[in-house]
């Protein structure tokens, strides 16, 4: 599983059937060491793209429905006075034979029907634009939503493995296992020797900042899992690892779609 994907997302201008052309490609990358901060603030910029697209989606769908619909008042407008034109030429023609008011009414009433006609499925074109691009946005994020899943869970990967190669982080989330568990007279930690060495440093001050006047020992155990740490206490335990905080938080974005 690699650590994060950049997403290169490609958006054409509606065409002229109202369909929006989305290219989206996905490159590997390499983790970065930088701060959890910064790789939050990443994965954010990613998930945003997604959303500015879709938006831009309808604004230009927006843009395309009043152009269109401008277009549907100005030819209206034309074969309406066209319509009054003809209408008066037409009864002015025939005002000997069929009176000139008969003649103007026919004439002006055919195109002024032509004219509305046209009007109408001018507009329910301009609409159909629109429509099609919420489709379209709707489609697409439904077709992205399991990549984008992926994709943060990759990453929240990538950022558990980095905090558990940093000592201090580890460090961190051992003194928070212990401040919730503190009504205890005796803490066992149990962990890799490579971290234990670490553990060691920080007895001390552990129980003056919690405070603890008990007895906290440090036993390293190499059969646990990269990244794992057991902490037993008089009446229960707790196990830290990268598969159990994995595993809550892809719970987590499972429930939320």
């Amino acid at each position: 599983m690699q650590s994060s994907y950049k997403s290169i997302l490609k958006g054409d201008s509606i065409n002229n059937c109202g369909t929006q052309k989305i290219h989206t490609e996905f490159k590997k990358q390499e983790a970065s060491r930088g701060a959890f901060n910064e790789k939050n603030i990443k994965d954010d910029s990613i998930l945003k793209s997604y959303e500015n697209l879709g938006r831009t989606i309808l604004q230009d769908a927006s843009i395309k429905k009043e152009k269109i619909l401008s277009m549907a008042y100005e030819r209206a407008s034309e074969i309406s006075k066209k319509a009054y034109d003809e209408a008066y030429e037409k009864g002015y023609a025939k005002g000997q034979e069929e009176g000139y008011s008969t003649a103007y009414e026919e004439g002006y009433k055919k195109n002024l029907d032509k004219a509305k006609v046209e009007g109408e499925q001018i507009k329910k074109n301009a609409n159909d634009v629109l429509n099609k691009a919420v489709e379209e946005k709707e489609r697409y994020l439904e077709e992205k939503e399991e990549e984008i899943k992926e994709f943060i869970l990759n990453s929240v990967e990538s950022i558990l493995k980095r905090e558990v190669r940093d000592a201090d982080s580890l460090n961190a989330q051992v003194f928070d296992a212990l401040n919730q568990m503190k009504k205890t007279s005796t803490f066992i930690i149990k962990g890799k020797e490579k971290y234990c060495s670490e553990f060691k440093k920080q007895v001390t001050i552990w129980k003056e900042q919690l405070p603890f006047k008990g007895d906290i020992f440090i036993i390293p155990d190499e059969s646990l899992e990269e990244g794992s740490v057991v902490i037993e206490r008089d009446n229960g335990k707790m196990v830290l690892g990268i598969d159990i905080a994995y595993e809550k938080i892809k719970k987590i974005i499972q429930d939320e779609s």
